[in-house]
């Protein structure tokens, strides 16, 4: 641990405006929001851009080290999320995506200091390790969201 990359120790504590390296590319913060998943745990997760394309970065700092996730929106039919979640699978993209864990917990937008709003998160997982998310909030509103978990040292040069 000693030695690397000290961008590594602040990822959970990025300011809008920040920019960094990830894919070959130099993303920006544009909103940051929270995720308190009410077991002694929460998430900081990242609105970014990068040449018109918008995405997410969450970061949850768990034992001792960073647990981060790359995510875009996806557009997926409520009805099919629906199902989703019953039948614990999900087909998109020709790719099978099977149920794994489950959290609920509440979201508070800390750009726009939002009222925190409850919601349940679904992770499905693909045999290649990427990842669909589905979020349902209390408003009965669904999300879903197709990315992947990283390792921390795949973000690089942080600047503010």
């Amino acid at each position: 641990m000693f030695g690397k990359d000290t961008n590594e120790g602040n990822l959970d504590k990025l300011k809008v405006g920040n920019t960094f390296s990830l894919f070959k590319t130099t993303w920006e913060i544009l909103e940051i929001g929270q995720y308190d998943w009410r077991m002694d745990n929460s998430s900081i997760e990242y609105t970014i851009k990068s040449s018109g394309k918008e995405a997410f970065l969450e970061v949850e700092f768990h034992k001792g080290k960073y647990e981060v996730t790359y995510s875009e929106s996806i557009f997926i039919e409520e009805a099919f999320l629906v199902d989703a979640i019953q039948t614990k699978q999900i087909l998109f993209d020709n790719k099978l995506f099977e149920l794994d864990e489950t959290y609920n917990g509440d979201y508070k937008n800390l750009t726009t200091h939002s009222s925190r709003e409850s919601l349940d998160c679904y992770l499905f997982y693909a045999e290649d390790e990427e990842l669909l998310t589905i979020e349902k909030w209390n408003d009965g509103s669904y999300e879903a969201f197709l990315g992947k978990e990283l390792k921390a040292k795949k973000i690089k040069n942080i600047k503010s």
